[in-house]
């Protein structure tokens, strides 16, 4: 099992970005989304490629003298792969001191998108025994070595480099059941776990209501932390 990053202290700020229709589903439901690896939007999710695919093809298993050939490497390391990304559930996270700007955009889609915000040290401790990881970025396959499923689960290419992203991972068991879901809920509480709720810099004022009453309504002791983006605040003149 991996645990929390070595790399970053357990202080470190940590953002979740998402829609307010998601912010209400957790608020709601008092759990965490995690999504398939597979359903991501990201086709290199889980992958292998280059000198790294190159070399679990030369370690591939000789069948034994007499008996046909089972699967051929490139069949045995897709069906792997594709198991793999059938059966990691992924929730996603921003490690860094301050608000991004290309966080809101891309995440939220519109203005009526909230992040919330608490430390990786106190994730790790809302989710229990799943291990919350930093991702690396790295040209795929550039490792030569045999990876396992989690390496595969916290690397991605460097253009995702900006998003420095901290996952929670939890990999079903190898019954899981058919057809696999696209992803579930895993418990977990706004009022106990999250520092600081901020309200996307473009929405009105509407919208700061609308979530303040989302929040009476669901989670009313975190009313006080219920702010609007540090982006919204304008210039001296």
């Amino acid at each position: 099992m991996l645990t929390a990053s070595a790399r970053l202290p357990p202080e470190t700020k940590v953002w979740r970005y998402i829609r307010y229709s998601r912010f209400v589903w957790l608020l709601q439901k008092k759990q965490l989304w995690f999504s398939r690896a597979d359903h991501l939007g990201d086709p290199w999710e889980i992958s292998l490629a280059g000198d790294q695919l190159k070399h679990v093809i030369s370690r591939h298993p000789i069948s034994p003298i007499g008996e046909p050939m089972r699967e051929t490497a490139l069949q045995r390391s897709e069906r792997i792969i594709n198991a793999w990304r059938r059966k990691t559930f992924i929730n996603c996270w921003s490690a860094m001191d301050h608000e991004s700007h290309a966080l809101w955009r891309i995440y939220c889609q519109t203005s009526e998108g909230v992040a919330i915000q608490t430390t990786l040290g106190e994730l790790q401790a809302s989710v229990g025994d799943l291990p919350v990881c930093e991702c690396t970025y790295a040209i795929p396959g550039s490792s030569k070595q045999t990876p396992t499923l989690e390496d595969l689960a916290t690397k991605k290419r460097p253009m995702f480099s900006y998003e420095r992203e901290v996952r929670i991972l939890h990999v079903a068991d190898d019954d899981c059941p058919e057809p696999v879901p696209l992803g579930f809920g895993v418990p977990w509480d706004v009022e106990e776990n999250v520092k600081s709720i901020r309200v996307h810099p473009e929405a009105d004022q509407s919208f700061m209501e609308t979530v303040v009453g989302a929040i009476e309504s669901y989670a009313p002791a975190s009313k006080d932390i219920v702010v609007w983006s540090d982006m919204n605040e304008p210039p001296p003149f």
